[in-house]
């Protein structure tokens, strides 16, 4: 059942909180055993990622929420660099076992013979939330709401808002990679604890819960920009493009 939990927050960055979802609902599996982990000595060959490398593919997710992919170094945004899903599209899927680990190159440090350092991560890990890639900060000003499938009052927050024509970015806390950290670090900076969902960002100030009266304040403090188109559904983690 879900439980109402209440925060009162002192810092003017944050104002008072409503009914949030604490816990996620127990399926009663136990945890999986057996899975493949990257530290085992047969991993694939990393792939050599150079500025005018052929054949790679950088997967990110965009501040839209969408998986965007790109082939080329230069085409990567600033924020992602430092850690990029990428493909190496010359191999077959069953040569870089695809179905057990991905590889994340830093395309920030630059190595002496030109390539970017590369490192391998289990599948197992990244569908576990650990390891994700970085995620595209969303624009200035805009509204991102943190929430969770199984959390109730999270569809009430965003049915508020999609009624009062606010365009917003979801952020998956369990799927979108990325947004656990990113929600942690705006609430670290905030001074704030975690454990519920929804919270939403509302261009800079944080509302934890469905808490009506505070958005309705800020439906009217800060009125987002609309877009030219409604922002998508946030996907699923990305998956290997190759396979």
């Amino acid at each position: 059942m879900l439980q109402a939990v209440c925060r009162v927050a002192a810092l003017a960055l944050i104002i008072a909180a409503g009914p949030a979802c604490k816990d996620k609902p127990s399926n009663g599996k136990p945890a999986e055993e057996g899975a493949p982990r990257a530290d085992e000595r047969d991993l694939p060959p990393l792939p050599v990622v150079t500025d005018d490398a052929k054949d790679l593919l950088f997967s990110f997710v965009g501040a839209d929420g969408q998986v965007q992919a790109v082939s080329h170094v230069t085409e990567v945004p600033e924020p992602i660099k430092p850690r990029v899903l990428v493909v190496d599209l010359a191999k077959t899927p069953e040569q870089r076992q695809a179905h057990r680990y991905a590889f994340f190159a830093d395309l920030m440090a630059k190595k002496p013979d030109g390539t970017y350092p590369v490192s391998v991560v289990s599948r197992y890990d990244a569908a576990r939330g650990q390891n994700a890639p970085a995620i595209a900060p969303p624009p200035d000003g805009s509204v991102v709401v943190y929430s969770a499938v199984w959390c109730g009052f999270c569809k009430k927050a965003k049915a508020w808002l999609t009624e009062r024509g606010v365009p917003f970015v979801e952020r998956d806390v369990e799927k979108t990679p990325g947004a656990q950290e990113e929600l942690s670090s705006k609430l670290k900076a905030a001074g704030v604890p975690g454990g519920g969902v929804p919270v939403i960002d509302w261009a800079g100030t944080i509302v934890m819960g469905f808490d009506v009266a505070a958005m309705e304040r800020l439906l009217k403090e800060k009125p987002p920009a609309k877009p030219a188109h409604p922002p998508p559904p946030t996907p699923a983690a990305p998956s290997d493009a190759g396979g």
